[in-house]
């Protein structure tokens, strides 16, 4: 012990000490204090956590599994590129198709609805399970045939138990139907048929479900797990991806998709193309009709006036004025052409529909302005497959249109006003060389002029012809611009619920509970739990600590004694050796904060172990206001302290011995005063602490908690040594705070704290310092076989009260 009275002296145990060291308040347990302290509550963590494993199974076990399906497509350019275009390309990035725009096509309604008609996924069938259904695809085993639904807007269903080939029930009424019978189910006439392909035997049970879903609905449901999206910035990559209960119908929607995309792609260009082919048509009708004009006007021309061979007459003239003639010719075209463009576009048939380009007329500015009409209808046409009319896009779109077309009938107005003045100064020139033909008859002229006419109507004819075959040809092999890169493939094992995931959170999640209720209970817990709490918060000196106590005495240091709860005073009483080193008859206080922090029971048990070690002992009982010493010795209350203080005792007559307890004795407090605090007072208590000295080799005085009333700070002047208890589990850390004050103002004389009711939990024992304890002295329990068994109680029949033990051992 000689380790513990170094220590305890050089904390100032003696009272003489003047300076205390510095407390580090931000000191920790280590990591073994932490594992011990805490390791009670290990099974509530290994219960919750398998629980959390436990639902964690349950939900993977019974949650739909979700399959992933992709595939990847390419979309190609349809434009040539010309030096215009490379400009474009390498300069202003505008190369390839627009996939912002191509990416909402594949996604639109139209698009989607034609895919669940093709795959018939309006009917859904669906095995039932015990916990969950099954979508049946491809193969089912029964096929509904509609033959009338009641409302298209509405979807419904209805399970059947299948009884055999040939028999069902329908559910829940359980009414017997045929397979091939007609029957009515919420104003639906349907059929129903068995596949024999299909055994009912590979599925869960023999109870399955129809289910009919208008057209959109599916779409909707559809579109929300698919998922288009670039491959990168720069490519023209498309990536597919499906996310569904069934991996095959997964695969079969994506392949499906990019079908009907490119059959959408394929019809677009050929609507434009046939618009193409129907202008071409019309303008050919007309010039067919005035070619035939044409040549009847020869025929009665030169029927009429007699003309027969005119190539004599006027061969030397004609040399001159042919090369006016050619360009009068071309250019009569170009104006013909422009008159027909004019007509074609004011014409409000075709208000929505392509004007035809490359027909002859080179002006840049209406070339330009074609291309932005063009372009104008393609993307309405576009636009109107996912949008209506009314749509403020397609009403944008129309009044673009209306402004373009605008330009280009003043393009047009401008271009044929040119072409007249041009065309004015070729038959300025014309006139001046058939001036020269004044020989000739004028009626040979009007031939002339007619036949010109005619060859013109023929060069237009002939070049609409060309025309009208290359598009032809066109529309013939028009391919899609796009191009499957990858078919759709799906994952073999499904990607929700992902199973280390849920096991993952889960498992987190039952191990937070209980860590957060444990944090909790730290939080809010506000009693001294420990040792380490006492010396975080004050500066004061532990001279021991004392286990908890079941006995129903209050005295249980006796002689001879060798349990656990004995030699921990006996530890005590060592310590205090070294406190009172230098006092042949030492005054020892015992006070605490409040009632109840086992004040009576410490002091009784220290006279004992003093009186003991052989040394003449009494207990005082100056706990005036609530004694209970003489009442936990089960001594007759007589004559005390408050006698002799107002002269109705005499000294001898107020010392009671302890039965069994040799040179142990206590004086107790006698009748209670109404003031206590002024009686304490009285110079009597000087006299009678005198002559107690004088008798007793040690002093030890049972005080009021000074934590309620000054009596020990009233009582302290005659002490030596305060002893002041505090109860693990019972007395507030802010008390210490109070004790803390105490010792550094030096209000008590040496203080030194004593710990009461410690307890060993879940292995943790709370001292863990000095002494026979758990960690300390010489032994690790109390089965060292330097103690002697505690005494074992009177075991009860109750089950409740013994699963209640059963379930303390478990947990603590």
């Amino acid at each position: 012990m000689s380790d513990q009275g170094n220590s305890i002296n050089e904390n100032g145990l003696n009272g003489n000490v003047n300076h205390f060291p510095a407390k580090d308040n931000s000191w920790t347990i280590g990591p073994r204090e932490f594992i011990l302290k805490y390791i009670k509550y290990l099974p509530w963590v290994v219960i919750s956590a398998a629980l959390g494993l436990i639902f964690a199974y349950i939900k993977i076990r019974y949650t739909t599994p979700i399959y992933h399906a992709q595939s990847s497509m390419l979309i190609k350019s349809d434009k040539q590129n010309n030096n215009g275009d490379k400009f474009a390309e390498l300069y202003l990035g505008q190369s390839g198709p627009n996939l912002s725009n191509e990416i909402p096509v594949l996604k639109s309604s139209q698009v989607i609805k034609r895919v669940v008609h093709d795959l018939n996924f309006e009917i859904q069938y669906y095995g039932i399970g015990k916990i969950r259904s099954t979508l049946l695809y491809p193969n089912s085993p029964i096929t509904l045939h509609l033959l009338h639904i009641a409302d298209s807007s509405l979807s419904f269903g209805f399970s059947i138990t299948l009884l055999n080939d040939t028999q069902f029930d329908v559910l829940p009424s359980k009414s017997l139907a045929n397979f091939g019978d007609t029957i009515t189910i919420k104003g639906n006439k349907l059929v129903l048929l068995r596949n024999r392909g299909v055994n009912e035997s590979e599925f869960a049970s023999n109870v399955f479900k129809v289910v009919w879903q208008p057209q959109m609905q599916v779409a909707y449901n559809i579109m929300q797990g698919l998922k288009i999206v670039q491959a990168s910035e720069q490519a023209t990559i498309l990536t597919l991806s499906y996310d569904g209960e069934n991996p095959s119908f997964a695969k079969d929607a994506l392949n499906l998709l990019m079908s009907v995309y490119d059959s959408l792609v394929i019809e677009d260009k050929q609507h434009a193309l046939l618009n193409s082919l129907n202008f071409i048509d019309y303008t050919l009708d007309t010039l067919k009709l005035e070619l035939n004009g044409t040549e009847g006007s020869i025929t009665g021309y030169m029927a009429k006036n007699d003309i027969f061979d005119i190539t004599t007459q006027s061969s030397r003239y004609f040399e001159n004025i042919s090369d006016v003639s050619k360009q009068t010719e071309a250019l009569g075209g170009k104006l013909q052409m422009v008159n027909y463009l004019l007509a074609y576009i004011k014409d409000t048939k075709n208000v929505y529909k392509q004007v035809p380009t490359n027909l002859g007329i080179e002006e840049p500015l209406y070339s330009k302005l074609v291309l932005e009409y063009n372009n104008l209808q393609l993307e309405r046409e576009t636009n109107l497959k996912t949008t209506q009319p009314e749509n403020p896009l397609i009403l944008n779109i129309n009044s673009a249109l209306d402004n373009v077309r605008r330009s280009m009938i003043e393009a047009l107005t401008s271009v044929k006003a040119n072409f007249a003045f041009i065309l004015s100064g070729l038959e300025k020139q014309s006139t001046d060389f058939q001036g020269k033909l004044k020989s000739l008859p004028g009626k040979s002229i009007g031939l002339n002029n007619i036949q010109r006419r005619q060859k013109i109507l023929e060069t237009l004819y002939s070049f609409l012809l060309q025309k009208k075959i290359e598009t032809a040809i066109s529309s013939a092999s028009v391919v899609s611009n796009s191009k499957i890169l990858e078919p759709a493939s799906n994952s073999a094992t499904p990607i929700s619920p992902n199973a280390t995931n849920i096991y993952s959170m889960y498992l987190i999640f039952g191990i937070s509970i209980p860590i957060a209720i444990i944090a909790l209970l730290e939080l809010f817990r506000d009693k001294v739990d420990n040792r380490l709490d006492v010396e975080k918060r004050t500066h004061a000196p532990i001279i021991g600590e004392i286990g908890h106590s079941d006995d129903a005495q209050m005295l249980v240091v006796k002689k001879n004694s060798r349990r656990f709860i004995s030699e921990q005073f006996r530890i005590v009483r060592s310590n205090m050796q070294y406190l009172l080193s230098k006092k042949e008859r030492p005054v020892i206080m015992v006070t605490s904060s409040f009632s109840g922090e086992g004040k009576s029971f410490i002091t009784t048990n220290i006279g004992a172990v003093m009186s003991l070690a052989g040394r003449k002992t009494v207990v005082m009982e100056f706990d005036i206001r609530k004694p209970k010493i003489t009442a936990g010795l089960e001594m007759k209350r007589k004559m005390g302290i408050t006698n002799y203080i107002i002269g109705k005792a005499k000294f001898s007559e107020i010392i009671l011995p302890v039965e069994g307890m040799e040179n142990m004795f206590v004086i107790p407090c006698g009748p209670i005063p109404p003031n206590p605090s002024e009686l304490l007072l009285d110079d009597k208590l000087a006299e009678l602490m005198q002559e107690v000295k004088q008798h007793f080799d040690i002093v030890i005085l049972d005080t009021a908690p000074v934590g309620l009333v000054s009596d020990a700070v009233t009582i302290g002047k005659f002490a030596d040594a305060t002893i002041y208890i505090v109860r693990q589990g019972f007395t507030f850390k802010k008390q210490l705070r109070l004790i803390e004050e105490l010792y550094t103002e030096k209000k008590l004389p040496g203080m030194s704290l004593l710990l009461n009711d410690v307890k060993a939990e879940g292995g943790y024992y709370s001292g863990y310092y000095g002494g026979y304890g758990y960690y300390g002295g010489y032994s690790y329990g109390f089965e060292s076989g330097y103690f002697e068994k505690e005494p074992l109680k009177k075991k009860k029949r109750s089950t409740t009260r013994q699963v209640g033990k059963w379930l303390k051992r478990l947990f603590n």
